[in-house]
């Protein structure tokens, strides 16, 4: 018995170190970026570094148009990208496409992101091992999510045009979750919140506290001509995820970011959009724009153009824009957190989403 609490006794003592280490890791980087932050600055990217996928998603557009399959950055591309960004400051680098790990260079560009960002990073969970999450990790990657929309296998399936993609997706989350090295390398689950969804997101977050890792959604928006039937339509959603965050601690999303679902159910999104001044997109050739949403109405090429026009640019472009038909997380959880209501409560709920977690649980 003695032995036994003394292994606890270690084992909580090892946690608090690793939350020390990984509170410090990268401070210079992280004071930049809460500098940035307060001062309201571009802090949240968007990185497309392809199109191709090999899902064929009902709620995506990207595997139907051939044509945008094609470009993709090079690792040199990434690397000029990431420098010119960092002339801004420290960003949240969503790397994304596409189905990011069909990039035979993706160690590199995690690696090359790194050096001044924070890179993160979606992927549907049908390439994915422990080897090559182990090697994203080493290469600075410092969260990994994967999109499972329902509980039911068939369902997630059907919805992702392929079968298996819901046993590889959950494969994938354990894989990551085992390749963990250090305490403050996260792997969340997330859900895409649709018509016919709402209900399984309870089993969805039991799944994740099985699996020893947390729990996100975002909204499907229908935007850039997505089936408009998707869309979810209880306007009580709102209600149902705060109960839901309040129950189960593994449900980490913003409080404030849930709370506004039904308004955006309701009047077909969340205003004023503040893409352009806190977060920006950039496309699998370089081209820079507001959002995802928006890709055709490009300010610029990072690759060709000065990063202060660019941004002078996209400053410009988001104080002549009245687009407010998404509240997708990739908008929602850096607004929330920067124009919300309650500063100190989103915070909290922040640290609850990127905070070390012990490793091996």
């Amino acid at each position: 018995m003695l032995e036994s609490l003394a292994t606890k006794q270690r084992e909580k003592l090892q946690h608090v170190s690793e939350t020390f280490k990984g509170l410090v890791n990268e401070p210079e980087k992280k004071l930049r970026y809460v500098r940035s932050f307060f001062a309201r600055k571009l802090i949240h990217t968007n990185l497309q570094i392809l199109y191709n996928c090999n899902f064929r998603c009902q709620i995506c557009d990207f595997w139907k148009k051939p044509a945008r399959m094609k470009p993709k950055l090079s690792l040199d591309q990434v690397d000029m990208i990431s420098d010119k960004l960092a002339q801004i400051g420290p960003q949240i680098v969503s790397i994304g496409g596409g189905e990011p790990l069909l990039h035979k260079d993706l160690d590199g560009i995690v690696r090359t992101l790194a050096r001044h960002h924070f890179p993160v990073m979606i992927c549907n969970g049908w390439f994915m091992t422990e080897e090559k999450a182990a090697q994203l990790f080493e290469a600075g990657i410092h969260e990994i999510s994967v999109s499972v929309d329902y509980i039911d296998p068939a369902k997630h399936d059907a919805q992702r045009g392929v079968e298996g993609a819901w046993q590889h997706a959950i494969d994938a989350l354990q894989s990551i979750e085992r390749a963990r090295t250090k305490s403050w390398q996260r792997v969340h689950m997330i859900s895409v919140i649709m018509s016919d969804n709402i209900d399984h997101v309870e089993p969805l977050i039991q799944k994740c506290g099985d699996m020893g890792i947390t729990y996100l959604v975002t909204l499907y928006s229908d935007a850039r001509g997505r089936p408009e039937d998707r869309k979810a339509k209880n306007s009580r959603v709102s209600e149902e995820l705060l109960r839901l965050k309040d129950k189960y601690p593994e449900f980490v999303q913003l409080r404030g970011y849930l709370s506004r679902f039904s308004e955006a159910v309701d009047h077909g999104g969340v205003g004023p959009c503040y893409a352009g001044k806190n977060l920006c997109n950039i496309d699998s050739q370089g081209n820079v724009s507001l959002c995802i949403d928006h890709l055709e109405d490009s300010v610029g090429n990072i690759l060709e153009e000065d990063m202060q026009e660019i941004e002078r640019k996209l400053v410009e472009k988001h104080l002549n824009n009245t687009c407010k038909t998404c509240w997708t997380s990739c908008r929602g959880a850096i607004e929330t957190l920067m124009h919300g209501d309650s500063v100190l409560s989103n915070l909290i709920d922040y640290y609850g989403m990127t905070k070390p977690m012990p490793l091996g649980r």
